[in-house]
């Protein structure tokens, strides 16, 4: 009872969303692994790999060999599955789109345990952004698994042009 009454406290004084003691360290990784792809436009300049770690071509809008492109601009649906260094839990997903953006429409993460795909996120692609570079940020209620791989479905056909990828990271608990 004694601990309690200052635990309800805290609650009231720092609000419930932002106190969260017994969970670990929180921590953003960017893609490490490329564990599967639909298509790459080559597998130097526009390969899968680029994809990964840091985002090297945002905020520069535009077709850039840096950034990850499929092998045609429109003619299929294409995917991208990343992995990530460790596990974790995931609060939000950040996808760094550099060239014609929006077309998104699926995101799934992988329960580290169960090796079972979940989906955390599916609207229609977003067909009236401007031509910019964008963080395509995707906030979630913390998963309760830890996941430690991300596919993107990506409705190409939708959003003319390439949909070019520069970079994906997750922030959550380890």
């Amino acid at each position: 009872m004694k601990l309690i009454a200052p635990i309800i406290l805290l609650i009231l004084l720092f609000g419930c969303t932002d106190f969260e003691p017994f969970k670990g360290e929180k921590i953003t990784q960017h893609a490490s692994a490329v564990i599967n792809f639909s298509s790459q436009y080559s597998s130097g300049s526009w390969s899968a790999n680029r994809a990964l770690g840091e985002a090297n071509v945002y905020p520069v809008y535009g077709d850039n060999t840096g950034a990850w492109a499929s092998i045609t601009p429109d003619d299929q649906r294409e995917f991208l599955v990343l992995g990530f260094e460790e596990s974790q839990t995931v609060k939000k997903i950040e996808i760094f789109e550099t060239y014609n953006p929006g077309a998104i429409d699926s995101i799934f993460l992988r329960n580290s345990e169960t090796q079972t795909w979940i989906t955390v996120y599916a609207k229609a692609p977003q067909t009236d952004l401007p031509e910019a570079a964008r963080i395509f940020s995707v906030h979630l209620i913390e998963t309760i698994f830890k996941a430690d791989a991300i596919r993107l479905a990506i409705n190409s056909p939708a959003v003319a042009g390439w949909n070019e990828i520069d970079a994906v990271a997750i922030t959550g608990q380890k």
